[in-house]
């Protein structure tokens, strides 16, 4: 936690976002944004990067996650066009043609996320990465399990 302050100034210099908002306030991002802000911070902190490390680490992971995000933006596109034909009643033929773009795009998010990781080689330590690749799973662990605590508060709030 000893970096958390300096990562957080960083983090908000290198997204950009957190400073740009309507009125200055950090504090009026999107949930969304706020979750990447707090996904960025945990993962330095369980990476346990150091200053020069976490200047270099966010800016590419920025880079990253702006390409993954327009390739998500281009699939879910061609999933919404693949989505209207079936409920346009398109033969075979039609919805065959659809498939290859799907295919492709979800093969270049996988080409970008393996160019990322062999990226991270001259940021990172061997054993950074290894905590690096395990990180999603747990992040993504603790927020199912916050959401699932919320619904429960929630739940017995809605019994009383």
């Amino acid at each position: 936690m000893r970096h958390i302050a300096v990562t957080a100034i960083l983090i908000g210099v290198f997204s950009g976002q957190a400073l740009a908002q309507p009125g200055g306030r950090p504090f009026e991002m999107r949930p969304f944004e706020r979750l990447d802000q707090l996904r960025k911070v945990r993962m330095i902190d369980e990476l346990d990067l150091k200053e020069e490390q976490s200047v270099r680490f966010v800016a590419r992971l920025n880079d990253f996650d702006k390409r993954h995000r327009e390739l998500m933006k281009s699939k879910h596109d061609a999933l919404d066009r693949l989505e209207q034909m079936i409920k346009d009643s398109a033969d075979a033929k039609e919805l065959e043609k659809a498939f290859p773009p799907i295919v492709a795009i979800e093969e270049q998010m996988a080409l970008e996320k393996s160019k990322f990781f062999a990226s991270l080689a001259d940021i990172l330590t061997v054993s950074q990465r290894a905590k690096f690749l395990t990180f999603e799973r747990s992040f993504d662990k603790e927020l199912r399990d916050a959401l699932r605590e919320t619904r429960k508060k929630r739940m017995r709030m809605d019994e009383q």
